[in-house]
């Protein structure tokens, strides 16, 4: 599907440009247009292949969709692989967070966006342009920084609701460490990973427009990305204290066990303990010799019963005196 916009040099504002319309709108120098194109066809991918002069080892690069973060830079235009991050709430952990690909052809009067499948920072800029012609009033660089702007941001509600569940889970641990929170702990810690692979490379990208590395960025427009900037390195900062509460996590969850364990084994110990003399006398009184003493006495049951509680009370009260129950 494609999606386009156009302002004119005649100051009116267009929506849905057709293909032998393209040329005509790249033409005026104060023209800016926008295609996006979000799951497209073999056809709506030849509009881009062949209306336009990109190498084509990046529409390679689209199609394949597996590229890392970058900015390839030529003559008179910018292919930038940027990605975006959802988090579905209603998966398991492990499937939760989605990584997306969006790949940016920039140019002096035109933006072209191709990804496969929604992405929230497009779409909803692509209602924006629906609702108003605002963020094309416009060069093609504050059209790109609304772009980005919109989906680095959409990175902070995910870290904050990785924070909520880190802090509930380290909650849980404290009151009953069970194997499943352990699981979800992975499953959020490579999550995290993935999140933190994706934004530290997109850190150098953003600071590069910031610092005028790039000639299609005016100067009046670098504070823009500057400010993108800042919002990244927050990112990259909640990302680094959300592993390490995740690392910190796991070991109270491995001390909780631990302790819990070491509780365990003491209280076993002290019921083996107890029961050393008692076996010792039960086994004193279980030996069949003729001539024993107390064996015919008439208390000797009794006196054998009295004797175990007696020991039982007598540890008992040693090891509570020495807080050990």
């Amino acid at each position: 599907m494609i999606t386009s916009f156009a302002r004119l040099e005649d100051g009116t504002f267009k929506r849905g440009i057709d293909r032998p319309e393209i040329k005509g709108v790249l033409a005026g120098e104060t023209n800016l247009l926008w295609l996006d194109l979000e799951d497209p066809t073999e056809e709506e991918i030849d509009i881009i292949r062949e209306e336009f002069d990109f190498h084509p080892l990046l529409i390679e690069d689209c199609i394949a969709s597996h590229s890392h973060p970058k900015i390839d830079e030529f003559k008179d235009y910018l292919f930038m692989v940027i990605h975006s991050c959802y988090h579905y709430k209603d998966k398991r952990e492990e499937d939760a967070l989605d990584i997306r690909e969006l790949n940016i052809f920039i140019g002096p009067n035109y933006i072209i966006t191709y990804h496969n499948g929604h992405i929230r920072a497009v779409s909803s800029n692509r209602k924006r342009c629906e609702k108003s012609s605002h963020i094309m009033r416009g060069d093609s660089d504050f059209l790109l920084y609304n772009i980005l702007d919109q989906l680095i941001d959409n990175y902070f509600p995910i870290l904050e609701e990785y924070g909520e569940r880190l802090n509930s889970i380290e909650n849980q641990i404290l009151a009953r460490p069970r194997p499943e929170l352990l699981e979800r702990m992975f499953s959020m810690k490579r999550n995290i990973m993935t999140m933190r692979r994706v934004i530290g490379p997109q850190r150098e990208l953003i600071s590069r427009f910031g610092r005028g590395d790039y000639s299609i960025v005016r100067h009046n427009n670098r504070p823009y990305f500057n400010d993108i900037h800042d919002h990244i390195i927050r990112i990259y900062e909640m990302i680094e204290t959300s592993r390490e509460l995740i690392v910190t996590d796991m070991e109270a969850y491995l001390s909780s066990v631990s302790y819990k364990l070491n509780e365990i084994m003491k209280t076993l110990t002290i019921i083996a303990t107890i029961f050393i003399p008692l076996t010792f006398i039960t086994g004193l009184y279980g030996m069949n010799f003729r001539l024993m003493p107390e064996l015919s006495w008439k208390y000797g049951y009794l006196f054998a019963w009295g004797l175990i509680a007696l020991v039982t009370f007598l540890m008992l009260a040693y090891f509570r005196k020495r807080r050990l129950i």
